[in-house]
């Protein structure tokens, strides 16, 4: 694809336009917070993060937006849905033994 068709897509697309806009005004953000601050301080900075991480996935949804390709798929995460089922069971269980210890007593 030629680059006269990347930058007409990049004019006629709303999609694409919004994200980049996003993705400036967060790379501004995060530019602005992170002046104020020393090295050390920036890197432990939550919002600064979220800002530059935010102003990446904007970035990169508009590259994909142009090139046509779909989102990616959200990833699975068994794991933590199985830690969380455990978890959940486990109380209860916990839950369960604590009533029927009460009701042997009264």
């Amino acid at each position: 694809m030629p680059a006269a068709d990347y930058v007409n897509r990049l004019f006629d697309d709303d999609y694409v336009r919004d994200q980049l806009g996003d993705a400036l005004v967060r790379g501004r953000r995060a530019y602005r917070r992170a002046r104020d601050q020393k090295a050390a301080e920036a890197v432990q900075d939550k919002k600064l993060m979220d800002h530059v991480t935010g102003a990446a996935a904007s970035l990169q949804a508009a590259v994909r937006a142009l090139a046509n390709q779909p989102p990616p798929k959200p990833k699975r995460r068994p794991l933590k849905t199985a830690a969380l089922l455990g978890a959940a069971l486990a109380v209860g269980a916990a839950a369960a033994w604590a009533d029927s210890r009460g009701a042997r007593t009264a």
